[in-house]
């Protein structure tokens, strides 16, 4: 696969993690914050996939999915998160147009389950 896949996570060691255990499989690229995120998609090739956490400070997993559908509205968007409140799962369906909510902690076999699926409904 060559397409390109983008993590945010406001947790360095997380994205590390997500990193090792993707790497052989997609082209990954990681962020600290929405904001280096965003600033990633603009100055770019294209992602395939957009996998943020929910609860990051200054802008929220949900926030920022949905800038990154007004930036790269082709990038399929999913959530990786710990945090599964129904108002902010609602918000980030409706203001990003998720197309997987993933919690963490999330087995290897199905974060890349999802991310595959993601990368089809891109193609």
């Amino acid at each position: 696969m060559s397409e390109r896949i983008l993590l945010v996570d406001d947790e360095p060691l997380i994205l590390e993690a997500l990193r090792r255990q993707l790497r052989k499989k997609v082209d990954v690229e990681v962020a600290t914050s929405g904001a280096d995120g965003l600033g990633l998609i603009e100055r770019s090739e294209p992602f395939a996939v957009v996998v943020s956490d929910m609860r990051m400070p200054q802008m929220t997993g949900s926030q920022f999915l949905a800038q990154v559908r007004k930036t790269s509205p082709d990038s399929v968007r999913m959530i990786l998160s710990g945090q599964a409140e129904l108002e902010s799962t609602i918000a980030a369906v409706n203001q990003g147009q998720i197309f997987r909510f993933l919690m963490k902690p999330c087995s290897p076999e199905a974060l890349f389950a999802g991310i595959d699926a993601g990368i089809e409904q891109y193609r």
